[in-house]
């Protein structure tokens, strides 16, 4: 089965990024140099990648692992999601924003060992 370009350059860039030299800064300044059209194509991609990774975010907080990445992908998540409340945005296709379904902790009752009294005893 033959792979899409897509996949074949992010798999490239992956392995690229595994390397110790990869500079993600000049990556990023060279695709900011580009025409407006692929422009807009390069802030559909980082709009998804940051779409999943604040879906992974969600999934990690709930077992208190996370990183630095994970957490800034989210808060932009957020950010794009209010953009996207208040602009209409014709010529990007961004991801729909998502509810998360992410079940809250649990709270554990706590077991009291000893007497305990709940009224002052001096009355």
């Amino acid at each position: 089965m033959s792979k899409s370009p897509e996949i074949k350059v992010a798999e490239q860039l992956t392995n690229l990024m595994d390397d110790h030299w990869f500079n993600p800064t000049i990556f990023g300044r060279y695709l900011a140099e580009q025409p407006l059209y692929t422009i807009d194509r390069v802030m559909e991609m980082i709009a998804s990648v940051i779409s999943e990774q604040a879906k992974t975010y969600q999934l990690h907080k709930t077992k208190g692992e996370t990183t630095e990445g994970l957490l800034l992908a989210n808060e932009l998540n957020e950010c794009i999601k209010a953009y996207q409340e208040h602009t209409v945005i014709s010529n990007l296709k961004l991801p729909k924003p998502t509810v998360y379904n992410v079940k809250p902790k649990e709270e554990t009752k706590r077991i009291q060992f000893g007497w305990r009294e709940d009224k002052d005893p001096f009355q």
